[in-house]
């Protein structure tokens, strides 16, 4: 099935959880990517990656001995990223990312460095929220971040701020609804 109609059908099944209703521009991709220098990467993780729009080009610049975990809580996304991206690079996970320390600790994977988050966090309870936010930032290796995409949580900052000493914040206007970029530097 095509991409574009995986999302959508996703979407219109469950539009809490997809919380989109498109996948993400190319100007969100690439304003999300300039932050990230692939040369030295082992190991990126992706919460929430859908059918794959931000998946792909990491996979595209990835050193051939890293690994890009993929925390996806939609079964239906997870077969499609299975079925349509053959990367020996990439592990698919059918979890939540509350559970980030279970899976890294299950792989043998000490650090990560960089985090990418499309999860729908202005859904998610606080204390969830919080949950999510601490274990990733405890997972990053020093320098490693937390790249966290939004196109609903205006108060998503104040979350990250608690936890990151250095949030960047930045806007995405050409995307279907305008998109917050937050980068967060474990210091």
């Amino acid at each position: 099935m095509n991409s574009k109609l995986v999302f959508l059908s996703n979407f219109l099944r469950n539009p809490i959880e997809v919380a989109a209703i498109a996948p993400s521009s190319k100007y969100v991709i690439k304003n999300m990517m300039k932050h990230v220098d692939f040369k030295d990467v082992k190991c990126i993780v992706e919460y929430g990656p859908g059918i794959g729009t931000i998946t792909t080009p990491m996979l595209r610049n990835l050193n051939e001995d890293a690994k890009l975990l993929c925390v996806e809580s939609n079964e239906k996304f997870c077969e499609f990223l299975k079925s349509s991206i053959d990367d020996s690079r990439l592990i698919v996970i059918n979890d939540t990312a509350e559970n980030i320390d279970y899976h890294l600790e299950r792989l043998s994977i000490k650090d990560i460095d960089y985090v990418f988050s499309g999860i729908p966090f202005s859904f998610i309870k606080r204390k969830n929220k919080e949950t999510i936010i601490k274990k990733t930032k405890d997972s990053l290796k020093k320098g490693g971040k937390f790249i966290v995409y939004q196109q609903y949580n205006s108060h998503l900052g104040k979350y990250l701020k608690a936890h990151f000493d250095k949030v960047l914040k930045k806007f995405e206007l050409r995307n279907i609804l305008p998109t917050a970029i937050f980068v967060c530097e474990k210091i």
